[in-house]
């Protein structure tokens, strides 16, 4: 599929969507927890396995389902949370640019074991997907999706804690 440069408002959040297609994945375990943080173009895919199931998210403009970005959601599966909370900016074009310069700087700089990962998409620099890892204790991490056309960054925080 083309990359299509979406708004925030044509996104969908989905707790149950199925395995979709990964162009790039960023893995990490966290004691009994093993995530997988999977890059799907513009879009994202977070799995997390726990010992009592599947806790997922997927981001993404989804042609067959409308729009909804809700700013926060809380599921249980079995003894575990999961916590995923949403915003949306408005930048002007040197912002955006200075955000997006920032996450590819900061993916070039690691060393060692990776824990953040861009993709760059269509012909416009700054239009990307990061995903990172941002604790394990708890398990945590961030998105960011940049549609440069409409100067928005869409950020994702999410966790997944014990009950």
């Amino acid at each position: 599929m083309p990359f299509v440069d979406v708004s925030a408002a044509s996104l969908t959040f989905r707790p149950d969507a199925p395995a979709m297609p990964v162009l790039d994945l960023l893995e990490r375990d966290a004691g009994p927890l093993r995530l997988s943080l999977r890059l799907l173009g513009a879009s994202h895919q977070a799995v997390v396995a726990t010992p009592d199931g599947l806790i997922s998210e997927t981001l993404a403009y989804r042609s067959d389902l409308g729009p909804d970005l809700p700013e926060a959601f809380t599921q249980r599966v079995g003894s575990w949370r999961h916590r995923y909370e949403c915003t949306v900016e408005k930048l002007t074009v040197p912002e955006l640019r200075q955000r997006v310069r920032a996450l590819r700087d900061r993916a070039v700089l690691r060393t060692g074991e990776p824990d953040l990962l861009v993709g760059v998409f269509g012909d416009d620099l700054d239009a990307l997907t990061a995903l990172e890892v941002t604790g394990t204790a708890p398990l945590s991490w961030r998105t960011v999706h940049t549609y440069p056309q409409y100067g928005e960054v869409v950020t994702t925080r999410s966790t997944v804690v014990p009950t």
